[in-house]
């Protein structure tokens, strides 16, 4: 998966996140209409999350 900043994701609980920041070491994810900001690795994200098209987001 090939993530950048500005891309969607959806988690298993079907929760949508905006990427905030991308680097090779960290990836920071803000919950959309929400508050919640946190960063992971990348291949934690890549096995939690999928990518979205921004019209999927509700």
């Amino acid at each position: 998966m090939s993530i950048q900043r500005g891309n969607f994701l959806i988690s298993g609980d079907g929760r949508y996140y905006r990427v905030v920041e991308c680097t090779k070491d960290a990836i920071s994810l803000m919950r959309v209409n929400g508050y919640t900001l946190f960063s992971c690795r990348p291949n934690f994200v890549e096995v939690s999350f999928r990518l979205v098209e921004a019209s999927e987001v509700a």
